[in-house]
């Protein structure tokens, strides 16, 4: 077997030569180096790696932080498709690379991050535009949802948007969350939002996607129907489990208690069940990293533990795996494992209070106990006194005798918050991947059409690594200037065909959408922005190879 990179959290992306990948990651030992590596899987048993480029960022790329991955699909007629990269965060930062090794500087929407790869699906692929649905660390006023409508341009990185109304509001604490999309070239673009929550349930969101210039705060990016409920069969996932997406159908893959790979399947356009895929032969073993995506028929995993990296590939029409490290399969009855990464609180799991505070409250609550027994023996023990005291003479003096009998509630309440005031405080430090994926919802002002943050254009240095061949781009940095906002104009939600219903009893697939759509023309190398919406021309970022 080859040398594989080994990166603690790697993302998988296909490569337009057949039976090869992109893989994408950081090593820990050289932060803020953005490695990318094609792997030729012709001989699953033995990939063989080869640099493509890197780009190094020391305040954008991080080993500690989850990444996706892919090309977009509807523009694969063109000779100058490019990668986009993804990574998240409380910034959430994303590039574009190009075949030719130019890689954007990378950029990320204000004042919101994506809180997971989980909870992050393509819904829609047309030309240049890939659309996404995508929980966020934040909740606007107007939705209460923290559920965004996401488009990336091919193009034009900087011109990608986001819109938090989507007309209809998954789960707001799901488990995760799949992507299919109708292969077209035309618009609105047509996919499906799956989303499983953690009560062992699931609902299929219509997705409609529109590629328009966005005009009025009237207009929408993308578009979410009354849902639909999802067949289970009795399968509830844990919180390992990840899924990719094949063009109609979306896969997921879950690790069961005896630590295999349980492989499920739904094609939201045909039925609202979700399949077990019947394996032939073993499995791999499933990673607390593993990366996922498809290849033709094909889905590839990448997972590593200890410093060595395994690639594993299942083909969906013999539905067979290859690779290394293979295993038995799982019993039908299998139950899947617990633990595992909780989408929206990286932590996972149930968290245990400090061994600290629990001594502090087990001292403060003898305290009060000792503190109520001498008050109720000191009333017993003074009658006299305390009447004596009622009974004294008013002579016009400030007596301390004369002050009113102490309330032994009044006392306790005093005791009690002079315990909490200087009880000490206790700091736990995080790792930097809980500071980057954990964000409680926060409410924020709605900004109905936002657009992508461009950073200062400084220079991007590319540190080739002593093994690999040397850096294949380099950037030219251009001054940020000014400008002015023009709000982008999507399709009308009213315009659109009613949401598919299901039944279950009979299931029926929705019928294509066709009013107002139009052939998409695939975009060229040569081809420019016909109307930048988010940058002045002065601001593309055109590196040298």
């Amino acid at each position: 077997m080859s040398y594989l990179p080994s990166y603690p959290y790697p993302c998988l992306a296909a490569h337009t030569s057949p039976s090869t990948v992109f893989l994408v990651g950081v090593p820990p030992a050289t932060e803020g180096r953005l490695e990318i590596y094609t792997v030729n899987l012709a001989n699953a048993n033995s990939p063989v790696a080869t640099f493509y480029g890197n780009q190094t960022r020391d305040a954008f790329w991080s080993s500690a932080a989850a990444k996706i991955c892919l090309s977009y699909p509807g523009n694969t007629a063109s000779t100058n498709n490019p990668l986009l990269i993804i990574q998240f965060g409380e910034k959430s930062y994303f590039t574009n690379l190009f075949p030719n090794g130019n890689i954007n500087i990378p950029t990320n929407f204000l004042n919101i991050g994506f809180v997971s790869n989980k909870l992050f699906s393509l819904s829609g692929a047309v030309g240049s535009f890939n659309w996404f649905t995508a929980v966020t660390n934040a909740s606007s006023t107007t939705t209460n949802s923290p559920w965004t409508g996401l488009r990336f341009n091919a193009t034009d990185v900087y011109e990608s948007s986001r819109d938090y109304i989507i007309s209809n509001y998954p789960n707001p604490n799901p488990i995760l969350s799949v992507g299919t999309y109708v292969a077209s070239s035309n618009t609105p673009a047509q996919g499906y939002n799956v989303v499983f929550d953690r009560s062992g349930g699931g609902s299929i969101y219509t997705a409609l996607s529109s590629a328009a210039p966005i005009v009025t705060t009237q207009d929408r990016i993308l578009t979410l129907s009354t849902p639909q409920t999802v067949d289970m069969g009795g399968v509830k996932l844990s919180n390992n489990a990840i899924s990719t997406t094949m063009v109609g159908s979306g896969y997921i893959l879950d690790k069961m208690s005896d630590g295999s790979t349980r492989l499920y399947s739904i094609n939201p356009a045909k039925s609202n069940k979700l399949e077990t895929v019947a394996v032939n032969g073993n499995v791999p073993m499933f990673a607390s990293n593993m990366a996922v995506t498809t290849m033709g028929n094909s889905i590839v995993t990448y997972g590593s533990a200890g410093g060595n990296a395994i690639i594993n590939v299942f083909d969906t029409v013999s539905l067979t795996w290859s690779g290394q490290n293979l295993v038995a399969p799982p019993a039908p009855n299998t139950p899947p494992a617990a633990g595992g990464s909780d989408p929206t609180n990286p932590d996972g799991g149930s968290k245990s209070a400090p061994l600290g505070a629990i001594i502090g409250g087990v001292v403060g609550g003898l305290a009060l106990i000792a503190l109520i027994a001498f008050l109720v023996i000191r009333s017993r023990r003074k009658p006299k006194t305390k009447a004596a005291v009622q009974q004294a003479p008013n002579n016009g003096q400030n007596n301390a005798a004369a002050a009113p009998p102490v309330d032994p509630n009044y006392a306790l309440q005093q005791q009690q918050q002079a315990m909490v005031q200087t009880q000490p405080v206790q700091y736990q430090q995080q790792q930097f991947l809980q500071q980057q994926q954990q964000f409680p919802p926060q409410q924020q002002q709605y900004n109905p059409h936002q657009s992508v943050y461009l950073p200062q254009q400084q220079p991007l240095y590319a540190v080739p690594d002593k093994t690999a061949p040397p850096v294949i781009f380099q950037p030219v940095t251009q001054p940020q200037e000014g400008y002015n906002y023009v709000p982008p104009t999507l399709f009308q939600p009213a315009e659109t065909s009613p949401p598919t219903k299901y039944s279950q009893d009979v299931y029926v697939p929705p019928t294509p959408y066709t009013p107002s759509s139009h052939t998409y023309t695939p975009t060229t190398t040569s081809a420019t922005p016909a109307s930048p919406q988010y940058l002045p021309p002065g601001h593309r970022d055109d590196y040298a190879a």
